[in-house]
């Protein structure tokens, strides 16, 4: 009779070596610098190892070493027909390959003309009824298409974990700068914080010596998270390194860098590397608290700047600009994982009021609605949310152009069927109902996707355009919401061109005395 040891023995040894490579990997994540996003316990910030990793699953998607752009494959054609047939025309006209980008030269840009192709496949518009929610916007990006010095157009876009990865702000930004010229990266924190925050065509690395307060979490009793919400507090040791990418057609150069950090009593001092070379001090102590920015002129090209907590007691640092002098185009995605639209309330009104001055913004946009979803709500209640959402963030400023940007739709397995969720039309109604109370525009991402079950058919879609958790979409189905955002705005800056060409030739005609074509036509008798 064969002795029974060699099978209890052969198990075992599979289990030890299945075990010796869970501890190679999960020493490599600690050893290898672009794999520590997914360290199983960062120490001295969290307290039960591993569970950071389960601590947002069901609003993080599994995407994160994703590029950024979905690049449609060899047989692009008969996959847009597929993805025609399932989530209609529209929708698949915005999966854009590679060969289908094709950017503006500058001196079409001279003509300030928006041909009707660029935008003719948006599936829906930008509502806008008073024409004074996106004006300041609009107004800026005409000074930056007429290629006006040191023009730069700015847009800050808040949202949730769908912002927090850059994959929709990403499109945006390389599209919009391929339009109308890159004037840099823009915004980024400092440390960077929860999965999924994740920044695309920038280099950012930093170590575990920081801590890290979440104007979503209200972690700050006075309120001053800075403007990406996220204050990151450098302990002995902590440094963080951010630099221009070496890929892609955006991103690669840079003339400033900007560190926003909180002023102090008993305020730290960090040090401050262009490219390797000398260190500068820049202290943050202050009489009081407040806002401070600290700005590096660099020749334009390629940097990496290197932050480094110095001397002295704490140091706050709100996070990082990377520009260019321009003319051109910034887009901050300034992503908050697990956030609510309500959690900006948590900012300091003058903190919040400042920071958006300091960083110059011409256009805030609110992408927020995936989380609510699970709430238990009236549409009154969700109304009044943003309402106060939107006062307290844009203050009635008047140049300062505002939209709200509604959610991707959201959606459960009900008796086998992919349904949206019920909250969903109610909090786009409520959206849409705040924005215009306030003077804002309302970009309807829900109705774009296709509204009602839109996720079901997203889902079910090849290429696949959203996640098995039906709250998020793919790397390829975030370029489609990208990309449909981004004609959106081209159609709306056209409607401002052609508005503008028309006051111009009534002011023309004016002096003149020759009635313009409006007035002509308001003029002839009706038929």
């Amino acid at each position: 009779m064969q002795s029974p040891i060699p099978l209890t023995m052969n198990p075992l040894r599979h289990l030890a070596i299945i075990t010796m490579f869970m501890v190679v990997g999960f020493a490599c994540t600690y050893v290898v610098p672009d794999l520590h996003e997914f360290r199983p316990w960062i120490p001295q910030r969290e307290g039960i190892p591993i569970l950071r990793l389960f601590k947002h699953w069901g609003e993080i998607p599994a995407f994160a070493g994703h590029g950024g752009s979905y690049r449609v494959g060899s047989g692009s054609e008969k996959e847009t027909e597929r993805l025609a047939a399932a989530v209609g025309d529209a929708v698949a006209a915005n999966l854009e390959a590679e060969r289908g980008v094709v950017p503006v030269p500058p001196s079409v840009l001279d003509r300030l003309e928006i041909e009707l192709a660029e935008y003719a496949d948006a599936p829906v518009r930008i509502e806008d009824p008073t024409g004074e929610g996106m004006r300041p916007f609009y107004e800026a990006l005409e000074k930056t298409a007429l290629g006006e010095a040191d023009a730069v157009t700015r847009v800050a876009h808040y949202g949730d974990s769908s912002i927090a990865t850059d994959l929709i702000t990403s499109t945006l930004r390389r599209r919009l700068q391929e339009r109308f010229g890159d004037a840099g990266h823009g915004f980024v924190l400092a440390a960077k914080a929860y999965l999924p925050y994740k920044h695309r065509g920038l280099r950012h690395k930093s170590n575990d010596e920081w801590s890290v307060r979440e104007v979503v979490r209200r972690q700050d009793r006075l309120g001053r998270y800075g403007y990406g919400g996220v204050e990151s507090i450098a302990k002995r040791g902590a440094w963080a390194r951010i630099g221009t990418t070496n890929q892609g057609s955006i991103g690669r150069n840079a003339s400033r860098f900007d560190i926003y950090y909180e002023e102090r009593p008993r305020g730290g001092t960090f040090s401050v590397q262009l490219d390797g070379g000398d260190r500068m001090l820049v202290s943050t102590a202050a009489e009081e608290f407040g806002d401070g920015v600290y700005s590096l002129y660099v020749p334009d090209g390629p940097h990496r700047l290197d932050v480094r907590y110095a001397k002295g007691g704490p140091v706050h640092l709100y996070g990082v600009v990377v520009e260019r002098t321009g003319p051109g185009i910034v887009y901050d995605s300034l992503g908050l994982v697990g956030a609510r639209a309500n959690r900006l309330l948590n900012f300091d009104k003058e903190h919040i009021a400042e920071q958006l001055r300091l960083r110059g913004a011409d256009l805030i946009v609110l992408g927020f609605g995936g989380n609510e979803a699970s709430d238990s709500k009236s549409e009154e209640a969700f109304y009044e949310d943003y309402v106060r959402v939107l006062q307290h963030v844009r203050q009635g400023r008047e140049d300062l152009a505002c939209l709200v940007f509604a959610p991707l739709d959201q959606a459960k397995r009900k008796w086998g069927r992919i349904r949206t969720m019920p909250s969903i039309p109610k909090i786009v109604s409520a959206q849409r109902r705040a924005a215009f109370e306030v003077g804002c525009a309302f970009y309807n991402t829900w109705q774009a996707m296709g509204g009602e079950d839109a996720m079901g058919r997203w889902y079910k879609a090849r290429p696949r355009l959203a996640m098995g958790d039906f709250r998020h979409a793919t790397p390829a189905g975030y370029e489609v919401v990208g990309n449909m955002f981004y004609k959106a705005l081209l159609a709306g800056f056209a409607d401002y061109l052609a508005e503008r060409s028309e006051e111009a030739a009534a002011a023309a005609s004016r002096d003149s005395g020759i009635p313009s074509r409006r007035a002509a036509r308001s003029a002839s008798p009706s038929r």
